[in-house]
């Protein structure tokens, strides 16, 4: 093995390779169709070089031809498979079969690639394009057989694999970095050759296991890719970086912006509880006004009706003393008519009485003169007694009437005096 930093050989590289792919199937007869080989290189991944010939002898025997086998369901291909292949894989077996005669009908609108015999490398190089589900080994294979051992392939499977180990021969056009190879990878090692290197084109190409021998190998040689990929996780570390830091001041510039904001939506908020808390004081204050009011205006009602009910209490009482005093005065005059008509029946007695004891006197003569000015007498009394009698019917009459009158006059006073003050009352009232 070449010392480390220094690039392998191909045969180093080939060595290394086929101690893991082991080496290139080979069909029984070599004049056999390019598509039997292409089918034995293919089932190779997952059995040995006579279990992929029987296969393909299998599939000769069953189908009319490779297209039947291509268009057919994947149970009756596993059927065939069955026998070579462990049971795990032949899904996965039969699907690769069936997709690498896809990509031949697709790449030759057939499933013939006897015409590539006769076509330059070039030609060849344009083809392989077309065979997306084929695996390098196969691939490359296929096409090293169709030129013979005369030519090297060189396609782009093993191009890029040379690139990768840093030991692509330097020249200006193919053809000669094709000469240049031809020099390295003699007639007999083509087949091993487009076998192992395009199986190897892109070994490891993006999950890297350093414990891998081709990795190994790339490690030991410094692969210009290990450093082009090691150049680029620098960069992307430091792009990282960059982009960490961007965010960071990012998040500082959001952060002081969304801290302004809630400082602002703070005030604005604080703004609205504020003007709130105004407006419910001024509601509460306006209704307590209202309330007040209310109570202020029941309150007066409740006097009113109070004082209209204490006015019409004195006013019934007075009405009734005035009518206790009525019949007083009327009790009163009736007693004085019954005391004056007592008196008068008094006197009546007393005359009736008066009047036999002077009609028993013995003198007629006396009892002439006694009749005349007894008759004066009783003219005078008689004519005396109603002018006496009147002035003093009238003069209580005059003093009950001047005693009323007297009444009469506080109670007017007393009564304008009243409706003043509730004059004033009301007018007070109004102002308020």
């Amino acid at each position: 093995m070449a010392a480390k930093g220094k690039k392998p050989s191909i045969n180093e590289v080939l060595t290394l390779l086929e101690k893991i792919y082991g080496p290139h199937p080979t069909m029984e007869r070599e004049d056999d169709p390019l598509i039997d080989h292409l089918m034995v290189a293919v089932m190779c991944g997952y059995t040995d070089v006579k279990g992929a010939q029987a296969i393909v002898r299998g599939i000769s025997e069953t189908f009319l031809d490779f297209n039947e086998a291509r268009v057919s369901p994947l149970y009756e291909l596993e059927a065939i498979l069955a026998p070579y292949v462990e049971k795990a894989k032949h899904r996965e077996a039969a699907w690769h079969l069936r997709m690498a005669m896809q990509d031949v009908w697709d790449g030759s609108h057939g499933l013939d690639l006897e015409p590539i015999r006769d076509a330059t490398p070039e030609e060849q190089r344009t083809f392989i394009k077309h065979m997306p589900n084929i695996a390098g080994g196969p691939a490359a294979l296929v096409f090293q057989i169709a030129l013979g051992e005369k030519q090297l392939a060189y396609g782009p499977l093993e191009e890029h694999l040379l690139k990768r180990l840093g030991i692509l021969p330097r020249s200006t056009t193919r053809p000669r970095v094709r000469a240049a190879l031809e020099k390295q990878v003699k007639p007999a090692d083509r087949m091993r050759f487009a076998w192992l290197f395009g199986h190897g084109a892109h070994l490891y190409e993006k999950d890297f296991d350093p414990k891998h021998p081709f990795c190994k190998l790339l490690v030991r040689i410094n692969a210009k890719e290990l450093v082009v990929r090691e150049q680029e996780r620098k960069r992307e570390e430091a792009r990282r970086i960059a982009e960490e830091k961007k965010r960071k001041i990012e998040e500082e510039r959001q952060r002081k912006a969304d801290e302004r904001e809630r400082i602002k939506a703070e005030k604005e908020q604080a703004k609205q509880e504020r003007l709130a808390e105004i407006a419910r004081r001024k509601a509460a204050a306006i209704a307590q006004k209202k309330a007040d009011a209310v109570k202020k205006k029941a309150a007066a009602a409740k006097k009113k009706a109070a004082a209209a009910a204490k006015k019409k209490a004195v006013a019934a009482k007075k009405k009734a003393a005035a009518s206790k005093k009525k019949a007083a005065a009327a009790k009163k005059k009736a007693a004085d008519a019954k005391k004056k008509a007592a008196a008068a029946k008094k006197k009546a007695a007393a005359k009736k009485k008066a009047k036999p004891s002077s009609s028993k006197k013995p003198a007629k003569k006396a009892k002439k003169a006694k009749k005349a000015p007894a008759k004066k007498a009783k003219k005078s009394s008689s004519a005396k007694k109603p002018a006496k009698k009147k002035p003093a019917k009238k003069a209580p009459a005059k003093k009950a009437a001047k005693k009323k009158a007297a009444k009469k006059a506080p109670a007017k006073k007393a009564k304008k005096k009243a409706t003043k003050k509730a004059a004033k009352k009301k007018a007070r009232r109004k102002k308020r």
